[in-house]
Parts: C-alpha cells; structure tokens; sequence
C-alpha cells in the first residue's frame, strides 16, 4: 500500500497543496494565488483548508507525513521559517507545528530551491549522480547541489545560492543588496528591468509597443524572439551570455557531471538550452570537460515538496543503521 505524502509549496504568486506517493505520483493539486499582506493567520487557514481538500479529492483520510517548502530563509532542523520575501509577518514562523497538530502526522520544511535539487536526485536525471548542481532560473536564481552522493548545505545552511554571485561589477542593485548578481540581470525580474529600460527600443519594436510597461516580463521577451523581434532577441542573447558566465564558475568551483536547469525561464525549452550548451562550451576556454547541461523535472515544483519527507525518513533510516552497526 503506498505511503501518502501532503506537500506544500508557499511562492511569491501562489500556494499549492499536492498529494502524491513515494514513488513520485502525483494524485490531487490545489492551487490559490499568495496573498502577502494578511499574514500568518490567512495562511495557516489556506494551508489546513488546501490540506483537507486535496485528501478529499484522492479519498485519503490523513496523510503518512507532510513536506513542506518556502521561498525564503527556513530553518530546516526547527521546522521555522526565518523570514519570507512573499508574505508579510512570518519572522521565525513555525508552519510544521500548526500542521503537525491539524493532520497528526510529522511535517518537514525544507527552502524550494532545495527541495527541487533533491527532487531531481530522487525522481529526476541525477537518479544515479553522486554530483551534480541544480540550478533554479524564475523570477529569481537558486539552487543546490549533491556531493559525492549528499546533500550540500553549508555551514549555515545556506549553500546553494548561485543567484548571488556577482557578474558584473558596478551592475544594477540585486535584491540583496549587491550590484550585479547574477539573479539581478539573468532572472525573470532582472531580463524584464533590462527590456523595460531601454524606452526608444521598446517604442520601436512592433510587438513591445503594444504592451503597458508593467505586462513586460521574460516570459514575452522569449516569446517575442521566436517570433522574430530583434530586441527580444538582442535581449536573450545577453541573457545567454550572463547565465553562461555564471553557470561555468560553479562549474569551475564544483565540478559536476551535470548542472540541470529548471524553473519559469527553462519553460523556454530549446530556445534557452540550444544556444545556452554553445555559449558554456565557448565561456570553459581551456577549461572544458564534460559536464551535461540537462532541463529539470517538468513538474518539478509539484515533486519538491513530496520529495522532503521521503529524503529526511531516507537520511534518518541510514544514520539509524550506522549507529547501530557502531554499537
């Protein structure tokens, strides 16, 4: 009989509920859009309320286990998030207890960025991959990586953040703090700011003349290349370019038989990863090797949140073996 797994994904647009087994199955999904302004009472009601409804949808009474997963600083061991860029009042927040009190089963909380990494190590491409980094490119850039088989977190728990690294010194003002991170002019927000301010471009491109300044996003930049507009695709390009310098310093540092692509901006599919492999290729120099350039799990942000629970009952069962064979 399968083991039921309830998982939520907490975004900066929207929340998600998902019902799925450990073998990666995805039975029910629930979807509402964030509302960031109403704070920690609002959600905790739309999680429990998302929660009963995708069990009624698939007919399970209660879960196995619960994995939970944020846009945002977590504190994994504790089940507390830190703090969130998306919803307002959730400082140093515990959304495991909440849900472990409602459903009766034990929760787990997990950042997104590393949710997706282990995803793709347990139902994606790096199935059999003792190293490879996954990298996350949406309206911003994260990440993880496995090392020799584990999980890398750091020793704050903080690895993984390849969106931070700066590509451009004296570039524009990152999220962060930083000038020119690599998230700041090659993530969803950053390719929308660099078509939004060049003004004369826009009044000159057919189809960009058309749009109100605030429907330009990277998803119409792709969109418009492919269909032939100069600037989007002068626009693309340069984003190929900053991703292909970020992507060949983590792989420079380290050393992965495969960097894998997933999030909003690898829905642009081959228009993204064609020129992308030729541009990598061209930034290693003399210091190519072979690493494979892969697209993450097409419905990765569903997988992440069932994948915790299996990954944290996996690690725990291992170091309980380990223990016991010391003894």
């Amino acid at each position: 009989m399968p083991r039921f797994i309830l998982g939520y994904d907490v975004g900066g647009t929207k929340v998600s509920a998902v019902l799925g087994d450990e073998n990666g199955r995805i039975r029910s999904v629930v979807r509402k859009p964030t509302v960031r302004h109403l704070g920690p009472k609002k959600l905790r009601d739309d999680l429990i309320n998302m929660g009963w409804e995708v069990m009624e949808h698939s007919g399970v009474k209660q879960p196995d286990s619960i994995g939970v997963i944020f846009a945002g600083l977590v504190d994994q061991k504790r089940g507390v998030v830190i703090s969130s860029p998306n919803i307002l009042g959730l400082r140093n927040f515990n959304i495991t207890k909440m849900l472990e009190d409602e459903f009766g089963t034990k929760a787990y909380l997990e950042n997104d960025a590393t949710a997706a990494t282990i995803a793709e190590k347990l139902f994606g491409s790096a199935k059999r991959m003792d190293n490879f980094v996954y990298m996350t490119i949406s309206t911003g850039i994260g990440g993880g990586a496995f090392v020799n088989g584990q999980l890398y977190r750091g020793a704050h728990g903080m690895a993984g953040e390849f969106g931070h690294m700066v590509i451009m010194s004296n570039g524009p003002i990152c999220g962060c703090g930083r000038r020119g991170c690599l998230e700041a002019v090659a993530g969803g927000k950053g390719i929308a700011r660099r078509a939004s301010e060049n003004i004369t471009a826009i009044h000159e491109s057919h189809l960009f003349s058309k749009l109100k300044p605030s429907e330009i996003d990277a998803k119409k930049v792709f969109e418009f290349k492919r269909k032939g507009d100069m600037f989007s695709q002068l626009i693309v390009e340069e984003t190929i370019y900053y991703l292909a310098v970020g992507i060949v310093n983590v792989i420079n540092i380290m050393d992965p038989e495969a960097v894998i692509i997933g999030g909003g901006i690898a829905d642009a599919g081959n228009d993204l990863f064609v020129p992308l492999r030729m541009a990598i290729r061209e930034e290693f120099k003399s210091m190519y090797r072979p690493v494979k350039i892969l697209r993450g799990l097409k419905n990765g942000h569903d997988l992440a949140p069932i994948s915790i629970p299996i990954f944290n009952e996996t690690e725990t069962s291992i170091r309980n073996s380990q223990v016991a064979k010391s003894i």
